[in-house]
């Protein structure tokens, strides 16, 4: 994994918290877009890893056999 990746991952779990954090406390609000950002996360992670992969498949085809 990428530190790209890692730092994602990473930002995922603390942003997971806050959302926790502020929908125990009734803002819900800050809960919803907290959670865009969660989305958001995701979809960048998994760009991050299928240009990974695709890089990855792209080196293995390009090996002599």
């Amino acid at each position: 994994m990428s530190k790209r990746a890692k730092t994602l991952e990473a930002l995922k779990t603390e942003l997971s918290k806050l959302c926790t954090v502020a929908d125990n406390e009734g803002f819900e609000m800050i809960a919803y877009f907290i959670e865009t950002a969660i989305r958001e996360a995701d979809e960048q992670l998994s760009q991050e890893t299928r240009a990974v992969a695709g890089l990855e498949l792209r080196l293995q085809s390009s090996r002599p056999v």
